[in-house]
């Protein structure tokens, strides 16, 4: 009978509490073409603190050890990759404090690197770093379990199981993927360079004329 009631109250219809959770739009990342294009980064906590990097076209993955989970420390990791690996165009990371900071934000800044945060309550925007983290604690796993081992040359081997593996869609494995993209995109680099010095020749001469 009450609920009968309810239901006819227009009143209590328009004050009813609707629990249909507000979604939030996902954020749309671009699809990467070459290395280094579009790079995910995140934290890795598993007896250590890493901060642990992939490329979404190679899926070739770079991990480094940090002192503590803050912007200073997460910065230098970042200022490591970028020298020894290089200059991503676009980095997708999550909005945590040691991400989200000064030192972080000028850094990317300064290197122009487009940062692409993650949209909260979508899993698919960081989910390749996700996998790999997944793929990760299992060598971690397997190193422990079956030869002792720990420590910084467990997350070493593990970097190295896991690029060694094969990339589905090409036969090649993620190590050999990125030397190869490395050198197309120098040789597609190289040929540009070619190509505008020839125009300046043929302008000057134009002009000589």
């Amino acid at each position: 009978m009450l609920a009968e009631k309810l239901a006819r109250c227009e009143m209590c219809a328009r004050a009813k509490f609707v629990r249909t959770p507000q979604e939030t739009p996902q954020m749309v990342t671009p699809t990467p073409e070459k290395p280094l294009e579009v790079v995910e980064a995140d934290l890795f906590l598993d007896r250590a603190i890493r901060l642990t990097v992939i490329d979404r076209l190679t899926r070739f993955a770079y991990n480094y050890p940090l002192q503590a989970k803050t912007g200073k420390r997460v910065r230098e990791g970042l200022l490591l990759f970028l020298a020894t690996v290089g200059t991503p165009k676009n980095l997708v990371l999550d909005g945590g404090r040691e991400f989200d900071n000064f030192l972080v934000r000028s850094l990317l800044e300064e290197f122009r690197v487009r940062i692409h945060w993650t949209t909260p309550g979508h899993s698919r925007s960081h989910g390749m770093i996700e996998r790999l983290r997944v793929t990760l604690q299992e060598h971690l796993h397997m190193l422990r379990i079956g030869r002792g081992m720990t420590g910084e040359e467990a997350w070493v081997r593990a970097q190295l199981a896991y690029n060694s593996s094969l990339h589905s869609a090409t036969g090649h494995t993620l190590l050999e993927l990125m030397r190869i993209e490395y050198v197309c995109r120098e040789l597609v680099d190289q040929d540009d360079r070619k190509k505008g010095d020839r125009v300046d020749r043929l302008n000057i001469k134009a002009t000589d004329r």
